[in-house]
């Protein structure tokens, strides 16, 4: 990249994250992720690495959180809090880097396939897309947000092998691209099953005859995240299957897509939502002159348009469709397609196709007049979305006051729901009070010593054989050993928590949560993985172009 390449992209950047600098949070609908972050911070400062179970939520029950939310995003703001960042700061520093690395990824992505201005004309679509903005000051989406950033890299990394001659050229693209596929997997799970599959089928065309690469390519990508996404899809057999939202209420419709639209709002059932789900009008031109170019394409025979536009264009008439009301069917029965919950999320693919589709401006002559024009329209018609409604000023002691019950519940969280919160099978009722460690509390309780915020050592002395309530969920990991000995642990009611008997008389007990042994082999696995496809990258200097 040039210097005066990226001192535009870095121009373009600054109005979409003026208003993240401003001090304290704003008003977002995902807010927690501040929480979220400090109980992060919590685990891996008590040892717990990877972070699966933090401690607080849920009345004090913990949480298998980090086992089924993706921790990348968590992960770099935990990078930004250990450098001195608060909590808020380094949450919105995680926003800053999805649109600085989303537009300088789209930017590579595009001048490989059409050149510079092209490029930049692309990359600027790319960060001023309504939903962009809907993502970030609206909805507080940081997954999601951040997984911008891979989606234009895995593809360009893709086009990166299908043009390698030389087999060592083809091995360290492989591992970038396992390393990015890896990566969008554990910052956005719904995202990651939306675009793989799509992206693999492109794959399939382009590396019809070198299969081989393409198995490599996403298949470490797969081994480098198994730590996450295996004992997610596996442990969710543990977790209820209700869910908050009901996919069929949140279908937009098609007005609300093409009719400009600005709004902080929510999602609600019918035509009343206050959130925008407008594509934007840039987006709509660009779609709109794909289509024309489509028809000319059928009448003439020198208009050549590549594999890749014809893939996002395919990509952008796909989310049409799974937005429209009328592909309930395949929402029904196509599966885990429920679990997105809301049918406007396939604006992230509409964002990234229509951003690529500007390459078909090279089948013009004067392509960077009409490079410039888009990249001034998409600027010029949204910049001014670009910011919060509410700039509310609260600092970390809000947030994790208003989430995290301990030491004891504020008003703020008791009147939240925890809904987003899937509880395990064995939760009967979700618990409404703190409990101590060990309950019910009673004569015979046992002296308790608190290692941390979810190890405990417990000494009991008792005539008589006691069964104990430790407050939290049962799940994989625990486990409590008595004189050197493993207890058998079951979830108790009505909360599904742990519970397990001693047998009277003088007993020393430890209380943990670890990997359990399988997920060990997981981590090691994965870890493996990512130092072999770096080894990949590091056997010769890759120049990016």
């Amino acid at each position: 990249m040039k210097k005066k390449e990226f001192i535009f992209l870095l121009l373009m950047v600054i109005p979409a994250t003026i208003a993240l600098f401003k001090p304290g949070f704003y008003g977002a609908s995902d807010e927690m992720h501040i929480a979220w972050l400090q109980q992060m911070d919590q685990a891996i400062v008590e040892g717990q690495i990877p972070p699966r179970y933090v401690s607080d939520l849920s009345f004090g029950f913990g949480y298998p959180l980090f086992n089924f939310i993706s921790p990348l995003p968590y992960y770099v703001g935990e990078i930004f809090h250990f450098l001195g960042l608060s909590f808020v700061y380094s949450i919105k520093m995680v926003f800053v880097i999805s649109i600085l690395g989303s537009a300088v990824a789209m930017y590579f992505l595009v001048k490989q396939m059409s050149g510079g201005w092209v490029g930049m004309a692309a990359a600027t679509l790319y960060i001023y897309s309504p939903y962009r903005s809907t993502d970030i000051y609206n909805r507080g989406a940081l997954g999601e947000s951040l997984a911008f950033v891979f989606l234009p890299l895995i593809l360009y990394f893709l086009l990166k092998v299908k043009k390698s001659v030389k087999q060592h050229e083809s091995v360290r693209w492989i591992g970038w691209g396992a390393i990015t596929t890896a990566a969008l997997i554990l910052t956005h799970n719904i995202v990651s099953y939306m675009f793989i599959p799509l992206v693999i089928m492109l794959g399939i065309i382009l590396l019809k005859n070198r299969l081989k690469e393409l198995i490599l390519f996403f298949g470490l990508g797969f081994l480098g995240s198994f730590y996450f996404w295996w004992p997610a899809l596996m442990d969710s057999r543990l977790m209820k299957y209700d869910t908050v939202f009901n996919f069929f209420d949140h279908f937009p419709a098609l007005k609300q897509l093409l009719i400009p639209y600005w709004g902080y709002g929510a999602s609600v059932p019918g035509n009343y939502d206050t959130m925008s789900f407008f594509i934007g009008e840039v987006n709509l031109l660009i779609m709109g002159m794909s289509i024309v170019l489509l028809i000319k394409s059928f009448k003439s025979k020198t208009l050549k348009l590549g594999i890749v536009w014809w893939w996002c264009l395919a990509l952008v008439m796909l989310a049409m469709v799974m937005m429209n009301f009328r592909s309930f069917w395949i929402w029904e029965h196509f599966p885990l397609i429920a679990y997105f919950q809301f049918p406007w999320r396939f604006l992230t693919l509409i964002v990234f196709g229509s951003s690529i589709l500007v390459t078909m401006i090279t089948t013009r002559k004067n392509y960077k007049i009409w490079s410039g024009l888009i990249i001034i329209l998409a600027f010029g018609f949204n910049y001014y979305r670009f910011k919060p409604n509410d700039f509310l000023n609260r600092d970390d002691s809000y947030y994790i006051n208003r989430y995290i019950p301990i030491p004891s519940p504020s008003n703020e969280y008791l009147n939240l729901k925890e809904e987003y919160l899937r509880l395990p099978k064995a939760t009967e009722v979700r618990p409404k009070n703190i409990y101590s460690r060990v309950f019910p509390e009673s004569l015979e309780t046992p002296y308790i010593k608190p290692i941390n915020h979810l190890d405990t050592e417990l000494s009991t002395d008792s005539d008589k054989s006691l069964t104990l309530n430790y407050n939290k969920y049962y799940f994989p990991g625990w486990e409590a050993i008595m004189d050197n000995k493993k207890l058998k642990l079951w979830a108790g009611e009505p909360y599904g928590q742990i519970q397990f008997d001693v047998p009277d008389g003088k007993h020393e007990i430890l209380i943990r949560f670890r990997e359990t042994f399988n997920n060990r082999i997981w981590d090691i696995g994965s870890m493996l993985t990512i130092v072999g496809c770096i080894y990949l990258l590091a056997r010769r200097p890759t120049k990016v172009e």
